[in-house]
């Protein structure tokens, strides 16, 4: 019999993975949500069986083999104790929760509770990403290499991503993608640096700022980013890698796509080098949300403890976070 899912929070993000599940046969057959209007809209979308009144209802229930939490970071910590007090499964959305109290309460009981559990760091399973983290490790433009980016805008608005008592802001609910990806070439950091401020007067959350992140090999991370713009306004922006044999760029800079190269299979990333040559890497393309999806179910039937990104991940890069917004010392 295939796994079959139960979901904790069927809006937002859930959409993605209960769209990821059906393209992959897995079965969903129960659903909580505290917006009843939710649950109807994802019945009838996907034909989801039980809509039931509660976390621990839905880790309970006897068609639910796996556990998927997808509600808002602040209250993960719900979901997570309910798989785990029901020995089941357990794939959470990242960021792991809004504390560093929290997360490590979700470390301690996911561990006394021995399941398989898994935090959604979905860019290990991204082709792009992917080729990037090869390219980088290959030594293509070198090493140390200074990975930096910046762009501003409204982000996701006034919801609760930028209140600062749940969703933390960009440089929590965004950027942990980034940490955790960091983490994932290169390691621990051995020092954190955040300097944030609140733009938006509708924002509890600081909402603009910059992080500085050094790892011991001496690559480092800068990330400015601002989720405190007014709607319809957007910084211009950059995201690109440096080092010593030249650069790395996330987008085309020329706008000279590979001849030949069929848009919808393959994607490329070009590097630049000395004399100005242009060097072009090309990757075939998947759906990560799919990849991740199966691969936790894999691991659920498998009972492999090991996954791709583990709750212990999951606070590591929580730690990161904090540290940027001032709520944790790394270095």
């Amino acid at each position: 019999m295939p796994v079959r899912l139960g979901f904790i929070g069927v809006g937002g993000i859930a959409g993605t993975h209960l769209s990821a599940a059906k393209k992959l046969g897995i079965p969903v057959t129960a659903m909580f949500d505290v917006n009843a209007e939710t649950m109807k809209k994802r019945q009838g979308e996907y034909g989801i069986l039980h809509a039931l009144d509660s976390a621990k209802a839905l880790a309970e229930h006897p068609e639910v083999d796996a556990v998927v939490v997808c509600s808002p970071q602040h209250v993960h910590l719900e979901g997570i104790r309910a798989a785990c007090d029901a020995r089941k499964p357990l794939f959470t959305e990242k960021p792991l929760t809004r504390t560093l109290k929290d997360a490590k309460e979700a470390v301690r009981i996911v561990e006394k509770a021995g399941i398989v559990a898994q935090i959604g760091f979905v860019r290990r399973y991204c082709p792009e990403w992917g080729k990037f983290k090869e390219l980088i490790e290959r030594g293509v433009i070198g090493r140390p290499v200074v990975w930096w980016m910046a762009g501003g805008g409204p982000g996701p608005g006034r919801t609760f991503f930028n209140q600062h008592d749940q969703g933390g802001g960009p440089m929590l609910d965004g950027m942990v993608h980034n940490y955790d990806f960091c983490r994932y070439m290169w390691g621990e950091p051995k020092r954190v640096v955040g300097s944030m401020v609140r733009l938006h007067p509708v924002n509890t959350a600081l909402d603009t700022g910059t992080a500085v992140l050094e790892f011991a090999g001496g690559d480092r991370t800068t990330i400015l980013n601002s989720w405190g713009m007014p709607e319809g306004v957007r910084s211009g922006g950059f995201h690109n890698v440096l080092g010593p044999k030249g650069i790395f760029y996330f987008g085309d800079p020329d706008k000279e796509p590979p001849v030949g190269l069929n848009p919808d299979e393959f994607g490329y990333f070009v590097t630049k080098h000395e004399g100005g040559k242009r060097e072009i890497h090309t990757f075939k393309k998947w759906n990560m949300y799919e990849a991740q999806l199966a691969d936790f179910v894999k691991a659920a039937e498998e009972n492999r403890h090991a996954t791709k990104a583990t709750i212990l991940d999951g606070l590591r890069a929580q730690e990161i976070a904090l540290a940027v917004l001032g709520e944790h010392k790394i270095g």
